[in-house]
Order: structure tokens, then C-alpha cells, then sequence
């Protein structure tokens, strides 16, 4: 509860700072958004089995220059939905009598994410970069968790599973750190990656924490 409280507070603080720069170009023509899309691949800290999962990202970036501090500093809030999740696998383990198996945990969450960054952006000749890092809030929207257990038994393969969803196990909310890097082509196209790192322990034992990489394609107005 602590941990949640301060994430809010942060995100509530940065965008309070905003609101109250009246002067800066907040909702004049200097004001720009763009799109982006792309894939991810996310696990859970604390889970010496996983092998990381693939997912998705779609969402629109928006920038509010602050002029009183550098012509190419701004805020940067986004809004994301965002595919994280966890795949873990035990490997081919010997379960005696020459018989083996093997267990796949597939966790799929999908969340709605609203990271909210200070970025600067570096002009060169052809291109520029950006740089951004700050505070994130996440919702969980819902996603399925999939158990598959395969196994040969006197030679015989036989498999099973099932499915759940996924934030009947873990907590919807979650909260940490954005921090990225893109780089800015043809004026308007742009490829970054960026990394969140979790604050929130999802689970109510061990340590379980969302980590991802995102990596994306973006369209800038």
C-alpha cells in the first residue's frame, strides 16, 4: 500500500508541475502526439525459470515542450496497451524409470499503461535522438494464464492443462520506472526502446515483479 501511494503521489506531482506551468506551449501549436506500436518481451523477477514472453504494444505519445528550460525539453505522457506476462519452463527433467516431463507456465497480462517521462531530444544533421526516463501507473485489463504439462510414460507421450485468468492470481495494479531511448527519422518516423522496471510486488508471497522491454515503431504528427 505504501509502494502505491508513492507511485501516485509521483504521477499526481508531475502532472500537477504540468498544469501549473500555464505559460509553457501546453495546448498551442507547438504541442505534438504520434502513435507507436510494436512488441515486447516481458517476465517476472524472481522466477529462475523463466525464458521471457513475447507480446505486443499499441498506444499515442504526446509532447508538452518547457521552453523556460531548454528549447528541446519536454514532458512526455503516454497513453499504452500494453501485452506483459511471464513464460516459464521447467526443461526436460527425468521424473524416474526413463519416463520424463515437462511443465510450461504461460501468464498473459494485459494492462493499461500511462507512463509519464521528462525527454530531451538531441538534434543532428539527419536524424535526432531522444531520451526519456520517469514514472509509469498500470491497470491490469485481463489475460489468460495457460499450465501445459507434456510427458512420456513407457514410451507414451501424454499432455494436459488448463487456463485461468490471469489477475485472479496477481494484483491488477502495478507502478514503476519508464526509461527509453528512439531514434527520429524522415521527420516523423522514429524507433525506440524503452524498459520498465516494476515496483509493485504482483504476488502475494515471493518476489514478483514486472519487467519488459519494448521495442517500437512510431508515427509522429
Amino acid at each position: 500500500m505504501k509502494k502505491k501511494f508513492i507511485c501516485i503521489m509521483i504521477v499526481f506531482g508531475t502532472a500537477l508541475s504540468l498544469y501549473a506551468q500555464k505559460t509553457f506551449s501546453f495546448l498551442g501549436k507547438d504541442l505534438r502526439y504520434g502513435i507507436r506500436g510494436g512488441m515486447t518481451v516481458s517476465s517476472f523477477t524472481g522466477n529462475e525459470h523463466s525464458v521471457g514472453k513475447l507480446g505486443w504494444l499499441i498506444g499515442a505519445d504526446f509532447e508538452i515542450p518547457i521552453e523556460k528550460v531548454s528549447e528541446n525539453f519536454f514532458i512526455q505522457p503516454s497513453l499504452l496497451i500494453i501485452s506483459k506476462g511471464d513464460e516459464s519452463t521447467t526443461g526436460t527433467v527425468d521424473i524416474g524409470g526413463g519416463d520424463t516431463g515437462e511443465t510450461t507456465v504461460t501468464e498473459n497480462a494485459i494492462y493499461l499503461e500511462i507512463p509519464i517521462t521528462a525527454a530531451y531530444r538531441l538534434n543532428l544533421k539527419k536524424v535526432s535522438f531522444v531520451f526519456n526516463a520517469g514514472p509509469y501507473l498500470a491497470f491490469g485489463l485481463g489475460g489468460k494464464s495457460k499450465l501445459e504439462t507434456n510427458a512420456t510414460i513407457f514410451g507414451s507421450e501424454i499432455g494436459g492443462g488448463y487456463e485461468a485468468n490471469t489477475f485472479d492470481n496477481i494484483k491488477r495494479f502495478d507502478c514503476g520506472l519508464a526509461a527509453g531511448v528512439r531514434i527520429e527519422f524522415l521527420k516523423h518516423w522514429s524507433y525506440g526502446v524503452q524498459y520498465d522496471f516494476g515496483f509493485i510486488n504482483l504476488a502475494e508471497y515471493g518476489d514478483t515483479k514486472n519487467s519488459a522491454m519494448l521495442v517500437s515503431i512510431g508515427y509522429r504528427f
